[in-house]
């Protein structure tokens, strides 16, 4: 089993961004140091949701502040940004990282920062697939020309640099409803999920939806004559642990409600929007009714697995379950979740370094 970290640079307090992420590079070199396989950055735009405008400009900057660990996108929304740029950037960050990038790639949730930047949110899945295709033919062509509905390329262009590498890094898809699944399945990409998102779409059955969408990947990995075991099956998941379970709920539960409120009021409709948008009807519809049933306060979190706070013991047990079900082959674990103190999840990363990864692992 792997294990990463997670990072979306909650900074509720934004007088102390400065400082802030400072202790985000102090928590990635500690990863590193641990043993840990993976550090995973995610953007967002306008908000203390998350205040890394670019995953490229971060892990640039952890690309040379570590030497071994894998640097992960969770995500790159594609939407956003010319494909070619996004090619150009993230084949950089490889170079820079000698090798050692995971490129995770989604269409972005949030219905404010489509209307902050004027970009159809009705149409995200549709761009996604287009860009997609123009950065893979970036990394993997010598020049490419593209006509599409939303990009042009008109004359054949040479993206450089391109990736260490070959014949691209890793791609992940993120995937909560049944369609992503099986589009990862047709490119052989590899799967990116998450219980936040899992969560707020299914409650209390958000497991069993995961493993009845895994499923529907490896049935269409069967179709495209693809082996539905050789992706990895990456799960992001609200982590903490100390000692006694009660003070590892005590310290973490208001961070994750923190978190929680803040994803689900900028996930309303804004500008005039409809209430339920064109390919979000599930997540938007679900999340309403996940909020007005009371399914966002920590202890329904803890109740249900979609956020562990435990001793080792437990946390390791927990783990071991979601592997054994799902077939999981890396955890990503978020400690340092909606402004928690940085001493507490650097505390955290060491224990579970020390006593539930090794449970876990078997040694």
């Amino acid at each position: 089993m792997k294990f990463g970290i997670f990072s979306l640079s909650q900074m509720p307090d934004q007088a102390g961004r400065v400082e802030a992420f400072d202790s985000d590079f102090k928590q990635f070199e500690l990863a590193e140091e641990l043993g840990y396989d993976s550090i995973w950055l995610a953007e967002h735009l306008f908000s203390t949701y998350g205040i890394v405008t670019s995953t490229q400009v971060l892990a640039a900057a952890v690309a040379k502040r570590t030497e071994r660990i894998k640097i992960g996108t969770a995500v790159v929304v594609i939407p956003f940004n010319h494909p070619l740029r996004t090619a150009s950037d993230f084949a950089l960050v490889d170079v820079l990282s000698h090798g050692r990038l995971l490129f995770g790639a989604g269409r972005a949730y949030q219905p404010h920062e489509f209307v902050g930047l004027d970009v159809p949110i009705e149409e995200s899945r549709e761009m996604y697939a287009e860009g997609m295709d123009v950065v893979v033919r970036a990394w993997t062509e010598e020049k490419i020309s593209h006509q599409g509905k939303y990009w042009t390329i008109p004359e054949p262009v040479e993206v450089l640099p391109k990736p260490v590498q070959q014949p691209h890094p890793p791609i992940y898809q993120a995937c909560v409803s049944p369609e992503s699944f099986e589009s990862a399945a047709e490119a052989g990409w590899h799967l990116q999920m998450a219980s936040p998102f899992t969560y707020r779409t299914y409650r209390e059955s958000w497991i069993d939806k995961l493993e009845e969408n895994l499923g529907v990947y490896e049935a269409a990995c069967e179709k495209h004559g693809r082996d539905p075991k050789a992706a990895e099956r990456m799960l992001l998941l609200p982590f903490f642990v100390d000692e006694n379970s009660a003070t590892a709920q005590e310290i973490y539960s208001r961070h994750v409600e923190w978190f929680y409120a803040k994803v689900t009021s900028n996930q309303q409709a804004v500008g005039g929007q409809p209430e339920e948008i064109k390919g979000y009807e599930l997540t938007m519809r679900e999340s309403r009714t996940t909020l007005a049933g009371g399914y966002l306060s920590f202890e329904k979190l803890h109740q249900y697995g979609a956020a562990i706070a435990d001793d080792p013991e437990t946390c390791a047990r927990k783990l071991s379950s979601l592997r054994d079900r799902l077939g999981i082959t890396e955890f990503v674990l978020w400690f340092n979740i909606g402004g928690i103190d940085s001493a507490h999840a650097e505390r955290g990363m060491r224990l579970a370094a020390d006593q539930v990864i090794p449970r876990v692992n078997g040694t």
